[in-house]
């Protein structure tokens, strides 16, 4: 295989990765609703924990490097819903 068949197949993988980011990010706006109107946290350790532990557990040799980008979505989904908890507040 060439680097050109190497990239287009880089390509494809990224493209996944965006629709399901973007899926990630629809369903975090839900989480920030349902949390709103039922007066939780928006922080829950717990959970975050929980999944970053599963994440380095079924990434084999990548684990930590899963880890990490796990770590940076669940910060940006943070940060999202803590936009759309202002927003809603402003209502």
């Amino acid at each position: 295989m060439d680097i050109n068949e190497i990239r287009n197949r880089i390509d494809a993988v990224d493209e996944r990765i965006l629709e399901a980011f973007i899926e990630r990010m629809r369903l975090s706006e839900e989480v920030a609703e349902y949390k709103q109107r039922n007066a939780l946290p928006l922080e829950n350790i717990a959970r975050e924990q929980e999944v970053l532990q599963k994440v380095k557990e079924n990434s084999g040799k990548y684990g930590l490097y899963a880890q990490e980008l796990f770590s940076t979505l669940i910060k940006l989904s943070k940060d999202q819903q803590q936009e759309l908890f202002s927003e809603l507040e402003g209502s």
